[in-house]
């Protein structure tokens, strides 16, 4: 897993990205198999985490889910 991890964070650098301290905190747990609760603001890069979860349940060979709340307009 932590090859996955190191992978991951590759390309987030790569792109461009750096992590907030809230996103690396979520995606450190989130690869070390915790369940992880994101309550920040809007744009402050909760889909990078979810993106993370995704990557590492994958690695685990788990299915992974992702749902985002419908905001009215």
């Amino acid at each position: 897993m932590d090859q996955l991890l190191d992978t991951f964070l590759t390309w987030v650098s790569g792109a461009g990205m750096a992590l907030y301290p809230a996103q690396e905190e979520a995606v450190l747990e989130a690869f070390a198999g915790n369940n992880v609760i994101v309550s920040t603001p809007t744009g402050s890069g909760k889909s990078m985490v979810a993106l993370a979860a995704h990557v590492a349940a994958l690695g685990r060979g788990r299915r992974s889910v992702y749902t985002a709340p419908i905001k009215a307009l």
